[in-house]
């Protein structure tokens, strides 16, 4: 039976060079684990939370996030940077890692396109259901019943990843102004803007700007800019800021309404991070 102080993890080599990997930590204190994994080609690792949360932060010092209830996608070549661990609390999670091989054969090759990354790039971070839940609370050791479960998962969640129609690959020009776009927007976190002022910002129609994020960033304009204000706010959290600062500095002019929507995207209270860092 599992222990504070204690930390678990079991490897599950799968076919086709995938693997599961399931950990158990409950560190005694707060933990910050190096980590520089390099590989030949990039990979695609789907986490599933199960319990607690933990941070994986990189040398630049941007963060992602990993919390129970969720699952977060990511896509990495060569990667440097820390895992981040509370003292005392638990954390649980399921890890599927496939390689390019595997993304090119369960995804396509116009899809692998995006989603292999030699950079660590986050595609995804959403809540999961009831079926996904169902796959998680079941243990196996036979080899053949893990890799139904790792194939259910991957099958659970391989439309999130996969527009069912792939577009043609867009025109450097426009490639540059929706990151422009992107850019924009990290400027002006503590702004009210409309999806129009972005779009002429980045010198784009409305259609265009909404188009072309799926098609580049596969999320909308809304779901990119939550995803900065939420993990900017969580940084300024940690750093001692009070709930109310925070909610200002990443636009939210009612301290509730920021508090309802990093609960919803988080897991947890914006008020159980206030200075979390310091601990670290």
């Amino acid at each position: 039976m599992q222990k504070p102080g204690e930390m678990r993890v079991r490897q599950h080599q799968l076919s086709r060079e995938m693997r599961m990997v399931q950990s158990d930590y409950w560190p005694v204190q707060a933990l910050c684990e190096s980590s520089k994994p390099s590989n030949e080609q990039p990979q695609l690792v789907l986490t599933f939370g199960l319990q607690g949360e933990s941070r994986f932060r990189e040398s630049n010092g941007r963060e992602i996030a990993f919390s129970a209830g969720h699952l977060t996608v990511t896509s990495f070549q060569a990667s440097q940077g820390e895992r981040l661990y509370r003292a005392g609390e638990r954390v649980q999670q399921v890890r599927l890692i496939l390689s390019a091989a595997n993304v090119r054969h369960y995804f396509g090759e116009q899809a692998a396109e995006g989603l292999l990354q030699p950079q660590l790039k986050r595609h995804l971070f959403s809540r999961f259901g009831h079926a996904t839940a169902a796959q998680l609370s079941q243990v196996h050791e036979d080899p053949l019943l893990l890799e139904i479960q790792a194939l259910s998962l991957l099958a659970l969640h391989r439309h999130q990843l996969q527009p069912t129609n792939i577009q043609h690959k867009l025109h450097p020009q426009m490639v540059e102004r929706l990151e422009q776009a992107r850019d924009w927007m990290r400027d002006h976190l503590a702004e009210f803007f409309s999806l129009n002022a972005l779009a002429l910002a980045a010198g784009l129609s409305d259609y265009q700007l909404k188009r072309g994020f799926q098609q580049h960033f596969r999320c909308t304009p809304g779901a990119m800019l939550l995803q900065m204000r939420m993990e900017h706010a969580y940084r300024l959290l940690e750093e001692g800021f009070q709930v109310a600062q925070a909610a200002w500095q990443v636009g939210y002019q009612h301290p509730r309404n920021f508090s309802v929507a990093f609960q919803r995207y988080f897991g947890r209270p914006a008020s159980a991070i206030n200075g979390l860092k310091s601990n670290l």
